[in-house]
């Protein structure tokens, strides 16, 4: 017989909140090892490997596979990118680059 959870240990996991006449998950506790068959509205503070609908905020890990059929990248905007490396101490070549590049799309 497989061991079934207790409502007292899937609360720990997992908070619940009843709107407009239905439950729904309100806080994911721990991590999800399947799929998110539905929304995300909230941040993910870990890594994604699959939801199959939206996330409507920040997503603070990794992304693993596609969004919408299209591989994930990484995209960085020229002022982000030069406070980055400021924090990250890198060298001199690399902060004048990313200067002018921040230079380059302020017209």
């Amino acid at each position: 017989m497989t061991k079934q959870i207790t409502l007292e240990e899937a609360l720990k996991l997992v908070e619940f909140e009843f709107v407009a006449g239905a439950w729904r998950v309100r806080h994911v506790k721990t991590s999800v090892y399947g799929s998110v068959w539905c929304n995300v509205i909230g941040d993910i503070d870990g890594s994604v490997g699959s939801v199959i609908g939206d996330v409507m905020s920040s997503v603070y890990g990794n992304v693993g596979g596609t969004i919408n059929g299209r591989e994930w990248q990484f995209v960085e905007n020229p002022k982000d990118k030069l406070k980055r490396l400021i924090d990250e101490g890198a060298d001199k070549d690399q902060l004048l680059k990313a200067f002018n590049q921040l230079e380059e799309n302020s017209d």
